[in-house]
């Protein structure tokens, strides 16, 4: 072979080569564009950024969750979707377990923001020498805690959603040794507000040294609109008799809206539902009228207009 047909095959490889590299390169730009999308903005949660993480210490109590279910029964009716403002829900003397209780939970609230606006949980009363470890986290980021007691009470007052949906998730234990009794107050913004309880406790009331604070929830809210307050609620461990009444509690005395019994249940069936008003004040109780028995794991889910 001469040397000028060397020359034309190497003139004809060097071009095939160049036509390989090019669709390869091709493929890979295009790859890069369909393989996935790119990341959402994550919340302006600047008050969970800047919290400080308790050295050493896992974020959450034994038993905490993502409250990614919803009681079983009867389902909830889907609300109709309202316009988008700040909802606001105080959970009253609620008892919290003790970090160092290899039995204990944490308290854990789910709840979901629709569009961009404050974000704020915080405990706003707990009992005399009580100590509490609050824990949060948005969407899949990491948990971020405060630990405080009456001189500074632990609170995450600059969070900030932005959008169009973010899930929250607050969990509530005693530290150390510390089982104090709190308030709880949580404001987002929601276009058909809903709120998840996990992990509370229902220690039946007949029994005595049981703590009220240990048995239910007792929830207090204003509703922005008229409509209906649905509630639904499960236990573990045992059948109880319950309880749920709901309260007008703008002006004292309170008074009774609305009150149902559920003998011999494991969950509220039919969910709760009671018509509100947005110029009143509400408190909703859940409460076990059974002895006690056990730590009755429980779960409640309130929507409210």
């Amino acid at each position: 072979m001469d040397d000028r047909v060397w020359k034309n095959a190497s003139i004809a490889l060097g071009v095939f080569c160049a036509l390989l590299i090019g669709v390869a390169g091709a493929l890979m730009i295009l790859g890069g564009k369909g393989g996935s999308s790119a990341p959402t903005s994550s919340p302006q949660a600047s008050d969970l950024a800047n919290a400080s993480t308790i050295p050493g210490e896992t974020a959450l109590a034994s038993g905490s969750a993502t409250g990614s279910q919803s009681p079983t029964g009867t389902p909830a009716p889907t609300p109709t979707q309202g316009l988008v403002s700040p909802a606001t829900i105080t959970f009253n003397s609620l008892a919290l377990d003790a970090s160092s209780d290899s039995s204990g939970t944490a308290r854990t609230f789910t709840f979901t923001s629709d569009g961009a606006g404050a974000v704020t949980f915080a405990v706003t009363k707990i009992s005399a020498g009580g100590t509490a470890k609050m824990c949060a986290k948005v969407d899949t980021g990491a948990y971020n805690c405060y630990v405080g007691g009456a001189s500074k009470l632990p609170s995450f007052p600059k969070g900030k959603a932005d959008g169009p949906h973010n899930t929250w998730t607050v969990s509530l234990v005693g530290y150390g040794s510390s089982k104090p009794t709190v308030d709880v107050t949580f404001t987002w913004p929601a276009a058909s507000p809903k709120m998840q309880l996990s992990h509370g406790r229902f220690q039946g009331s007949s029994t005595s040294g049981v703590s009220e604070a240990l048995n239910g929830f007792s929830a207090t809210f204003k509703p922005r609109v008229a409509g209906l307050i649905n509630v639904q609620a499960e236990w573990t461990v045992v059948t109880s008799d319950a309880s749920m009444t709901l309260l007008d509690v703008t002006t004292p005395p309170s008074v009774t809206v609305d009150q149902r019994q559920y003998p011999g249940a494991t969950y509220i069936n039919p969910a709760f539902t009671a018509n509100v008003d947005p110029t009143k004040t509400y408190q909703v109780k859940l409460r076990n009228q059974s002895a006690d028995s056990g730590r009755p794991d429980l779960t409640a889910l309130i929507a409210f207009p």
